[in-house]
């Protein structure tokens, strides 16, 4: 994975442009090849003297090959003295726990200067010894803390736009996969079923019972009608017609009627199955739950809406700050923003201080500074303090006005809070990861960190492990007492299977009462990892069977205890790397774990490849 493919490069450039602007400090961004993919701001001693010379443009190179060397050896945060006399640091920007570039800055000093050896080493290289000091004089100083925020700050802002540059991109790729109509069954929660050009039902999977409720022995032989609602009938119509010409459907989204009458959404694609003769005798589909799927899209939907309403009805305050008298005036909105109470007045600028923390006080007094000195506009976020000790981001727009003369003699300026837009961003992140009911990983979380898993593993070369557990006798919970003692036993499940499991391991439900467990790091010996895993999925069987204690109120408003036994199924594989894709993975752990239903339930069944 490389930056640029995450990140808009003119993006990070302004980025970098905007950090040289408020700090002074000369930037570099290199992937991990040494493509410089950005670099801005370069001072005077470097460019006029310490780059042209050849031994000094040596050291200079030298300073870059020993810290980028640091960096590919996993240090956090690096400082080189170069032997020009100057201060260099670098640190990784990774994206996704995954290295992808690195960030210098340097030609500054940690303390004043030694004029004395700068004087030695513009004789000794032949450097016009006035220029060279005058240039020595206008690098900047910082503190260590200060270049350690630096740094912090703008890799972490790096970071924020390649997780989001990341996010789009895998989002573009299942936009694709979509599009492209690549219908590709994962495991047998899906329905698999058979039947005449006629409607008849011949053939009927686990997964079709599971979904419809309805056994083999109930659905073979009858009507396909008998899932379709009365207000389907026509949709069904033209669909059969279309089939019987030989055409496919992919991905036909409709309604369902189940056995006990609930109605449910599906994805269907159907196929037509010719005889010898090329004629068309029958149809297969395939049939996927989609009810989940589509009641998480809704709450998306009504989430986003949310934080556009937000965002529209958020409160502005203003604020103005005369320069030379250096009196700031707020709007009555300001003082709601920081929780101020008016009666206090309105501090000056130092006053501030007490308004944000540390680093956002240093961040403002930075980019005031240089507002004042270049009378350029500025956006800032920062972090605000509460009277209560509470901490609340705001975003800051600042507008320089001029005299007659150019002279910077006030700042205008916009604040809003932010919170709630936050709040917003990571709920909308949460609910395209995890499961809505028990916050557990979703399908979609559990591939990338399978995948994640598998490259760990090819570098490790540690086995690791995947699970799939049903839970056993769970409808006859639903049955007797509805969805929500269905539910409330899933989440009792979830968080006994996460107490089973380390916190690098993951713990996903992907659907009904299925769930997936990813173990990783297991052994270098295949023999140990397996016994590792069993062991592992003995605890998960053992905890999983406790009897659950379940209380909680009916239609009727009253109060209902009851205990249930359930077991699990538990189907196993190990794998290493990448030698297996994904989808034997879990089609093999998928497949053990129906071996251990067909065997009696409440089983541990594991997947040993030749």
């Amino acid at each position: 994975m490389n930056l640029s493919d995450l990140v808009d490069i003119n993006e990070l450039r302004g980025l970098c442009e905007s950090f040289t602007a408020i700090t002074r400090a000369v930037t570099a961004v290199l992937d991990l090849d040494g493509n410089v993919l950005v670099a801005t701001g370069w001072h005077d001693i470097c460019a006029k003297f310490h780059r042209i010379n050849p031994v000094t443009c040596a050291r200079c190179r030298e300073s870059d090959t020993i810290l980028a060397s640091q960096l590919s050896k996993g240090e956090s945060y690096n400082v080189y003295r170069c032997k020009n006399g100057l201060v260099d640091v670098a640190v990784p920007i990774t994206i996704g726990d995954e290295h992808v570039a690195n960030f210098f800055t340097g030609q500054f000093f940690f303390e004043q200067p030694d004029r004395s050896y700068f004087q030695h080493q513009a004789k000794q290289f032949g450097f016009d010894e006035r220029a060279y000091l005058g240039a020595m004089a206008r690098a900047p100083i910082f503190s260590e803390e200060q270049v350690h925020s630096m740094m912090g700050f703008f890799t972490h802002l790096a970071k924020v736009m390649g997780e989001m540059g990341l996010a789009k991109l895998r989002l573009q790729q299942a936009n694709t996969k979509l599009q492209q109509g690549a219908a590709i069954i994962q495991s047998s929660e899906d329905a698999i079923i058979g039947n005449s050009l006629d409607g008849i039902i011949e053939s009927w999977n686990p997964g079709a019972e599971k979904i419809f409720g309805y056994t083999a022995r109930e659905a073979i032989g009858n009507p396909l009608s008998m899932l379709i609602p009365a207000d389907r009938a026509d949709e069904e119509a033209e669909i059969v017609s279309r089939i019987a010409r030989g055409e496919r459907v992919n991905h036909f989204e409709t309604i369902r009627r189940r056995k006990d009458g609930q109605l449910i959404s599906v994805s269907i694609s159907i196929s037509p199955i010719l005889d010898d003769a090329g004629n068309v005798v029958g149809a297969s589909k395939i049939a996927r739950d989609i009810t989940e799927a589509k009641r998480a899209a809704k709450d998306l939907q009504r989430r986003q809406l949310m934080m556009e309403r937000t965002e529209s009805m958020a409160r502005l305050a203003s604020f103005e700050w005369d320069v030379d008298a250096n009196v700031v005036t707020w709007s009555p909105e300001m003082f709601l923003i920081f929780g101020r109470d008016p009666a206090l007045g309105v501090p000056d600028l130092e006053g501030q201080a007490e308004l944000y923390t540390h680093q956002s006080t240093q961040m403002l007094f930075d980019v005031v500074k240089k507002a004042v000195s270049e009378g350029l506009p500025y956006e800032i976020e920062l972090m605000t303090v509460q009277p209560n000790g509470e901490l609340r981001p705001c975003f800051v727009k600042g507008f320089p006005e001029r005299d007659d003369s150019g002279r910077v003699v006030r700042i205008a300026g916009l604040v809003q809070d932010i919170t709630e837009r936050k709040r917003t961003d990571d709920a909308i992140k949460q609910l395209a990861y995890h499961d809505p009911l028990t916050q557990l990983p979703n399908r979609r979380l559990l591939n990338d960190r399978l995948q994640q898993a598998m490259a760990t593993s090819s570098r490790s070369k540690n086995y690791c492990a995947l699970m799939v557990l049903d839970l056993d006798n769970f409808k006859p919970l639903n049955d007797a007492y509805g969805h929500k003692a269905g539910d409330l036993l899933l989440i009792d499940a979830a968080e006994r299977l996460k107490n089973c499991v380390r916190e690098m391991d993951t713990v996903a439900r992907v659907g009904g009462d299925e769930f997936v467990v990813m173990i990783g790091e297991l052994d270098k010996d295949k023999d140990e990892s397996t016994s590792k895993a069993e062991t592992i999925a003995e605890s998960i069987r053992s905890v999983l069977s406790a009897p659950y204690h379940i209380a909680f109120k009916r239609e009727n408003e009253v109060e209902t205890s009851i205990e249930h036994q359930c077991t699990a199924s538990i189907g196993v594989t190990l794998f290493i790397g990448n030698e297996s894709s994904q989808d034997d993975l879990y089609k093999w752990a998928d497949g053990m774990m129906y071996e251990a239903k067909k065997a009696g339930r409440n089983l541990i069944r594991i997947y040993r490849s030749q």
